[in-house]
């Protein structure tokens, strides 16, 4: 009995806001969409009639994935970096998102992003696919009457909201995904997170550096090294694996056991662990993409044998 989701991100508005309340945790959102996507699938519903006797909730099947973005778009983060929006399409797209682009029409910058998604979210209500669930992902309140229209469909409702909008959404949704539970369940459950979400009700200058570079307490980090750790650590974790690597997880516990400067270098300058493993250039490291909401693994040829579901043969290298 699973769920079967269609899923709609107001990137501009998700990624804006996170980047409000913790840089680090844009980071983390844009470098792995698979990871937040996973744990998305994973997580148990609320409504307690949905909970079979067996005490687990019915996963998610994430089959429709859409993201719109203004792919000139750009933010300046609190180090005085500019980051473009139109810079992460290549991310999003390998974690299986229809990404459409929504162009500013007015001088002001307003984009027709909002308009797009709830025309899409109509339609998809007539879809050949009976979708059980929609998740709407932004930080704006103004998704209300979509929310009423899909409930007097009978189908439910789940928002991922960052910031205050949470609190809008509760009359109309019939689940809220807040800050907290996406930051810390998400986005790889690292304290700095929680801590820079506390931060953030107390004080907006609470936000910390998004890319590159760790903070003043804990000294300058050279990316090389942290790239060393961080494969050292993939191999300590192969050898001891009878079967391939989710890279979902595999990044969570990355980011448990060596700390912030993972993120802080962006994964020793690659950009993402994908990349870093697939440009890693030894052979005992190897990628291949995967179906379903994780995206990768990660193995290695002489001690594992490719039998997991889903997966493509083809090895990926520096295209991941």
């Amino acid at each position: 009995m699973e769920r079967r989701t269609a899923l709609f991100v107001d990137f501009d508005n998700i990624f804006g806001a996170l980047c409000n309340l913790s840089p680090e945790a844009a980071e983390a959102f844009i470098a792995e969409p698979g990871v937040w996507l996973e744990w998305m699938a994973r997580r148990v519903g609320v409504r307690s009639n949905e909970v079979p006797s067996s005490g687990e909730a019915p996963p998610r099947r994430i089959l429709l994935r859409r993201c719109y973005l203004n792919p000139n778009g750009s933010l300046v983060l609190p180090s005085g970096e500019r980051v473009f929006f139109g810079s992460f399409r290549s991310n999003l797209v390998l974690a299986g998102f229809q990404v459409t682009d929504c162009p500013p029409l007015t001088r002001g910058g307003k984009t027709s992003a909002d308009m797009v998604l709830v025309m899409d979210v109509l339609d998809a209500l007539g879809h050949a696919t009976r979708f059980d669930e929609f998740v709407l992902m932004s930080s704006d309140a103004d998704f209300t009457p979509v929310l009423q229209r899909l409930r007097a469909h009978d189908r439910r409702t789940s928002v991922v909201a960052i910031g205050n909008a949470a609190e809008a959404y509760q009359a109309a949704a019939d689940e809220v995904i807040g800050s907290e539970d996406f930051l810390k369940g998400a986005l790889g459950g690292l304290q700095a997170y929680s801590s820079a979400a506390q931060e953030q009700r107390s004080a907006s200058s609470g936000t910390r550096k998004m890319t590159a570079g760790s903070s003043a307490q804990d000294g300058a980090v050279d990316p090389s090294e942290v790239r060393e750790a961080i494969l050292s650590a993939v191999l300590e974790e192969l050898e001891q694996s009878p079967s391939p690597l989710h890279l979902g997880p595999l990044g969570n516990r990355l980011r448990a056991r060596l700390g912030q400067q993972v993120l802080s270098t962006s994964y020793g300058g690659a950009g993402s662990l994908t990349r870093l493993l697939a440009t890693a250039g030894d052979p005992r490291i190897q990628c291949i993409s995967g179906g379903g909401a994780g995206g990768a693994w990660v193995y290695d040829p002489s001690r594992h044998k490719i039998e997991i579901k889903g997966l493509s043969p083809a090895e990926e290298g520096a295209s991941l």
